[in-house]
């Protein structure tokens, strides 16, 4: 395992949480709270065509007609 075992705050009850980070293609976390059961993790996602422009709508920049490729 490359990544990082670490103990950090939950910023629900302030407990200890175990947590978990590492680097693959992008920023992995995690992290669980053993005492209220918060959680958290880092997800995979691909936005549609018009949740990318919708959203390049709000930082005034002019819409797409095609998605770039994704290499990985």
């Amino acid at each position: 395992m490359s990544g990082t075992s670490y103990s950090s705050g939950c910023p629900k009850c302030e407990a200890n949480m175990d947590c978990y980070s590492d680097w693959k293609l992008y920023d992995i976390t995690s992290g669980q709270c053993l005492e209220c059961g918060f959680s958290y993790y880092t997800t995979e996602a691909q936005m549609n065509m018009e949740e990318v422009n919708d959203l390049r709508a709000e930082r005034d920049l002019p819409p797409l007609k095609k998605l770039k490729s994704q290499t990985n």
